[in-house]
């Protein structure tokens, strides 16, 4: 048995085979690695000309050598042979020269409450067999977050499915609801977006990246992704015209008796919502505003939600909330019974939430539970290179930053 490169037909032919494999595996993701700098290669464990085990790594600069990454997988028909792949796999990154391996098993680790209190562990028999075939758990040198969020908020809407949508929404917390609602009365739409509409999909992402402190895609990248991906991704965004929303309240304003003592208090909340609008209106250049968006991935046993954006000047209006509701309903017209919001963010093994906390509440508010993915397994095949390699890469570090502060 061998591990050796394959073409994009054998490696689409073999995941075909596999249920519930992720989008970050495939082929079509591959190529928009590229996009990152990244050199892909589909890799097979091969006997005799069988196809075994498939996994995509990416081969990453590290310094001035290498490193191989495989971020999720790898996937075999009998599990066996998924860590025959993983033990090859080793020397792979020894014959292309890479000082560092890097593995994250399409494993679940444990199961939480939306509060990042563990519920329950997934069978673990995994950590013992990768460290039986060579690797060390991660050694604090990659971050949990590192290629695949460690962390995903994930919703069952399988009780909801194929279009219980009353159920759905009260399946939400009351300030959820409390959006959602505002959301339609202020007639904001979800659509999807046109190819040609991606730069204005960057705006938005580009806004919340520069928020959160992290870096955003690359135009080229979401264009890529979305050339590769097709039918099995919508870019969706929910956008407010003005116009059509002042019109909106201002007509539920006139069906409501103001001398009435139970809707005083309603007309005035409507009235002070159209001069909120109106003021947007009147800083804004266009009277159509895309105020959030997102990247729904589609797979065979759940939906995904992979990037997205929204424009801070315009927090106050529920955009995010109707996107997330119009997304799971989609979902569910898919029959897909898992929607995954993906990455949220802890630290150390007490599970404190970190800086990016705000990320995780938002979630909250649409009641689901997290799971916890596999951390990283890594390799060095020349244990000594690396050291040293790293302790020149600190020094040069430490040379810049006192050359930068002079």
């Amino acid at each position: 048995m061998e591990i050796k490169e394959i073409s994009r037909e054998e490696f689409d032919d073999f995941l075909k085979k596999i249920r519930n494999h992720s989008f970050y595996s495939t082929s079509k993701m591959a190529n928009v690695k590229r996009i990152d700098y990244a050199d892909p290669k589909l890799l097979a464990l091969v006997d005799n000309g069988n196809i075994l085990a498939v996994g995509m790594t990416l081969i990453r600069k590290l310094f001035i050598s290498e490193r191989l990454d495989l971020f999720i997988g790898a996937y075999a028909l009998e599990e066996k042979y998924e860590y025959i792949f993983y033990d090859k796999l080793k020397d792979y990154a020894k014959n292309i020269g890479a000082i560092k391996l890097l593995v994250k098993p399409d494993k679940i680790y444990s199961f939480m409450d939306q509060e990042g209190n563990v519920t329950s562990y997934a069978d673990l028999t995994f950590v013992d067999k990768m460290k039986e075939v060579g690797y060390i758990e991660n050694d604090g040198s990659v971050i949990n977050n590192y290629g695949l969020s460690n962390y995903q908020f994930v919703k069952d809407i399988s009780e909801f499915l194929p279009d219980d949508e009353k159920k759905l929404l009260k399946s939400f917390n009351n300030n959820a609801r409390r959006k959602i609602k505002k959301a339609k009365e202020h007639d904001i739409r979800v659509r999807p977006i046109k190819r040609e509409e991606l730069e204005d999909f960057k705006k938005l992402t580009e806004d919340t990246a520069r928020n959160q402190g992290f870096s955003d895609k690359s135009l080229k990248y979401y264009t890529k992704f979305f050339d590769e991906f097709k039918d099995d991704v919508e870019y969706l965004t929910a956008e407010i015209d003005f116009d059509r929303s002042i019109k909106k309240l201002n007509d539920l304003i006139s069906t409501l008796d103001p001398n009435s003592k139970k809707n005083s208090q309603r007309i005035k909340s409507l009235e002070k919502d159209i001069k909120e609008l109106e003021e947007y209106k009147k800083d804004s250049d266009s009277n159509i505003v895309n105020l959030a968006n997102m990247i729904l991935i589609y797979q065979e046993d759940e939906a995904i939600y992979f990037y997205g954006g929204s424009i801070e000047k315009y927090h106050k209006l529920p955009g995010a909330f109707i996107l997330q509701y119009e997304a799971m309903l989609r979902t569910m017209k898919r029959n897909l019974p898992i929607y995954n919001f993906f990455g949220v963010f802890f630290e150390g093994e007490s599970h404190d939430i970190n800086s990016s906390q705000g990320i995780l509440r938002f979630k909250q508010n649409f009641n689901g539970y997290i799971i916890m993915k596999s951390d990283a397994f890594l390799y060095y095949p020349n244990p000594t290179k690396y050291k040293v390699l790293m302790k020149i890469r600190s020094i040069g570090h430490k040379v810049l930053d006192r050359f930068i502060k002079k």
